[in-house]
């Protein structure tokens, strides 16, 4: 008779594990993605990106914008103000410069803008708070990702919190980076977000 090549089954704890560290390649991907894409457009505030300048209200006025899901939509109030804008470094005004404002301003009203490569923008205190804090949460995500790809937790039936923490390779010297990092970034998201509350 012809013998069939043996195959080793694979071990449902290995599998549990890879679903594991699938888990975690997702959340490094999402956390490298958006703290990457948030860090790049911080550039702005600073002047690393995009050229500063000053916009001279000439009108504003408000749009009603559909947010949510389709069955919990509703209209979102949203201020723009158009003028002409003169960059701090020189060169020719662009007139009709349209910018989303966190109100209406009256006319002749010069307002800090920052011309991006597609748009421009009103850069606030808030809105470098709120960066900050995105950034600080996509650390996060990088750190529990990682965890999750050395250890394989993360699945439903993966290895427990504390079972995962032993395994991390490494020894204590990775955990304690792992519980370092994770920690300061969350503390940083945390005090981001208090004082976005505070300065709204």
């Amino acid at each position: 008779m012809p013998t069939q090549p043996f195959t080793r089954p694979r071990s449902p704890a290995r599998w549990r594990s890879s679903a594991g560290r699938v888990v975690g390649a997702g959340l490094v991907l999402a956390g490298v993605f958006f703290g990457g894409v948030t860090a790049a457009d911080m550039g702005y505030p600073n002047g690393h990106k995009g050229d500063a300048g000053t916009l001279t209200v000439q009108e504003c006025r408000t749009q009603f914008e559909r947010v949510g899901s389709s069955r919990h939509r509703h209209a979102r109030p949203v201020d723009t103000c158009t003028g002409a804008f003169r960059a701090d470094r020189g060169g020719a005004a662009v007139e009709d410069a349209t910018v989303e404002t966190p109100a209406k301003f009256e006319p002749g009203t010069e307002l800090g803008v920052q011309k991006t490569d597609y748009r421009f923008v009103m850069i606030e205190e808030q809105w470098i708070w709120r960066s900050l804090a995105i950034v600080c949460v996509a650390v996060c995500a990088v750190v529990a990702g990682l965890f999750c790809l050395l250890t394989g937790f993360g699945s439903r039936r993966g290895p427990g919190f504390r079972e995962a923490w032993r395994r991390v390779p490494g020894g204590v010297a990775v955990r304690y980076v792992l519980a370092g990092v994770g920690g300061l970034a969350a503390l940083g998201a945390g005090a981001a977000l208090l004082v976005d509350g505070i300065v709204r």
